[in-house]
This record gives C-alpha cells, sequence and structure tokens, in this order.
C-alpha cells in the first residue's frame, strides 16, 4: 500500500495543499460556504486514477479528498459488480462518514446502447432493484443514470420509460432519481431532443435531471433558460468547466461556462447537490485548483 505521505509528493497535493487558505474542517475554506449554495462535492469519475489504483488505499485516496475541501461525493462504478472502489456499499460509506463527507449517489447506464462497445455495465433497465437495493445500503439519497441509448426515437422513448420506473421505484424506496447530460441528449430527432421528450414525458417529482454545466454549454445550451423552462428539475449539478480552445474540460474558472450568472440564479433550479467532474484530469491538483476558484469567486 501506498503510505499518505508518498501519496500526497506523487500526486502534488502538497503544493497544491499550500495554496488554500487551510484544510481541517474548522477552517476558512468550509466556513465560507455560503448558505446560498450547497456544499463543494466531487463526482469521484474525474480521481478514477487513484481511487481505482490497488495499490492506493481507499481511505487514503478519500482523506485527500477530504483535505482539499469536498465535502461531498457523488460515485461512478458501474463496472465493479457491486464492489465501490472495492468495498461493499455498507463499508464505503463508513469510510466516506468517518472523513466529515456524505456519499450522494452513484452513477450507472440507463439503457446500453444496440452497438454496445463499453461491455457488462450495471444499467438501470436490467438492474434496477440492484441499483436501489446498494444505494440504500450506502445510505445514498440518489441513483443517477450517467447515460443512455438515445440516438434513434425508439431509443429515446425506452430510455424514457426506464426513467419512469427508476423514478417511482427510487420515490417508493425514499430516495430520488436523476439523469446526467452529455451534448448528444441537446440534439433533435424528428423536431424534439432527447432531453426536452424525456422532461415532458416523465413525472416532475420522480424523475429530475443533473445538468453537466460544460458540456450544456457546448451544446449552445443557456443553463438559466433550461432552469426557467423546467424549474426545480435540476436538483444536481455537474460544475465543469471548457478550455474554449480544445473543446475538451479544464479547472473550474478557466474556461468558457459563465458559473457567476448561473448560480447566481441557481433557485430556479431547485439546486440541492453540486459536484466539480473533470474528465481527464491527471492530478488531485487539478480538483483542488476547482475548489480553489470556487471559494474565492462562488462561495465567498
Amino acid at each position: 500500500m501506498v503510505n499518505r505521505r508518498s501519496f500526497l509528493k506523487t500526486s502534488g497535493a502538497l503544493a497544491v495543499a499550500s495554496m488554500l487558505p487551510g484544510l481541517s474542517r474548522g477552517n476558512s475554506i468550509f466556513k465560507s460556504y455560503a448558505a446560498n449554495y450547497p456544499a463543494i462535492g466531487l463526482q469521484t469519475y474525474t480521481l478514477g486514477f487513484l481511487l481505482n489504483n490497488k495499490e492506493i488505499d481507499t481511505k487514503v485516496a478519500l482523506k485527500q479528498i477530504a483535505d482539499i475541501g469536498i465535502l461531498e461525493l457523488e460515485t461512478a462504478t458501474a463496472y465493479t459488480g457491486g464492489l465501490y472502489y472495492g468495498h461493499k456499499p455498507k463499508e464505503f460509506a463508513a469510510m466516506v462518514n468517518d472523513l466529515g463527507m456524505k456519499w450522494i449517489g452513484n452513477h450507472v447506464f440507463g439503457v446500453m446502447p444496440k452497438n454496445n462497445q463499453f461491455g457488462k455495465l450495471t444499467n438501470f433497465r436490467d438492474n434496477l432493484q440492484q441499483v436501489i437495493d446498494e444505494a440504500a445500503e450506502g445510505g445514498c439519497p440518489w441513483v443517477i443514470c450517467s447515460m443512455s441509448a438515445e440516438s434513434t426515437m425508439d431509443e429515446i422513448k425506452e430510455t424514457t420509460e426506464v426513467f419512469a420506473k427508476a423514478g417511482e421505484a427510487a420515490k417508493k424506496s425514499g430516495m430520488k432519481f436523476a439523469y446526467h447530460n452529455h451534448e448528444s441528449e441537446f440534439d433533435k430527432i424528428d423536431g424534439v431532443s432527447a432531453y426536452n421528450y424525456i422532461l415532458d414525458n416523465t413525472s416532475k417529482d420522480e424523475v429530475f435531471m443533473e445538468v453537466d454545466l460544460a458540456w450544456a454549454t457546448q451544446a449552445g445550451m443557456d443553463p438559466v433558460e433550461m432552469f426557467k423552462e423546467y424549474p426545480a428539475r435540476f436538483p444536481l449539478w455537474h460544475v465543469k468547466d471548457i478550455d474554449p480552445s480544445t473543446n475538451r474540460p479544464i479547472s473550474v474558472g478557466k474556461g468558457k461556462v459563465d458559473f457567476k450568472r448561473i448560480f447566481e440564479n441557481s433557485q430556479l433550479s431547485g439546486v440541492q447537490h453540486t459536484f466539480i467532474e473533470q474528465d481527464g484530469a491527471k492530478t488531485i491538483d487539478d480538483v483542488a485548483e476547482s475548489v480553489k476558484w470556487l471559494n474565492k469567486n462562488i462561495y465567498s
């Protein structure tokens, strides 16, 4: 196993930590979170290269995440067959809770596409009860679909039916269901986008959206206008930025997403949880930079 000190050195987190205004739960980085906004969370897909590394103890990795100011986690473990970074849900939740964080939910697939190139994945269509049961064991209030087949009208309709069932099942179990977007959901098929079709054909009390602010922006959408059109349907956010020169994710505040305007209008969305996500992050420093920017420019 890699010990905490060597992990900090190899990740570069010590250097970034020195730039932050304190890392204990009693210090200012945590006190400065504005009451108007949810605590800063992390989608762990961002740091999969750490959490999936069998040479790094899971709790050591989670400790580094807590130390840079993350208070809530959303995981992404559809490949792992009931394990969450090598641990059963109850065990993983205990580690998260011991570090002062909360485990909010986990990403799994919705409807697998017919030309499936992802392999065998946990998904809402085939494994709904398993997803619900594991979330319950971990104490998660949310179950979330990371992506789903939506390239044809038939796929959009099937996805919508599966989401309706997932939302109903989640509600019966005291949880909530949400769908995370990429760009393609906003493409129109037969005059309608998958995104609008899902919102218009599901219960506003059972099917919610986890809006990825970067991918929505990249698709030409205005998140604030989305909030106005479908108020209170966006309780989960992925706080992600896009580099305008590469059209790829970058640390929050370095790209083209207008976070200040979006956060100023956050009450329209019904936001409850926000998760930093950066596809392609190389070290924990990338996340620490995003936390620092949010703390200075949004939460201060």
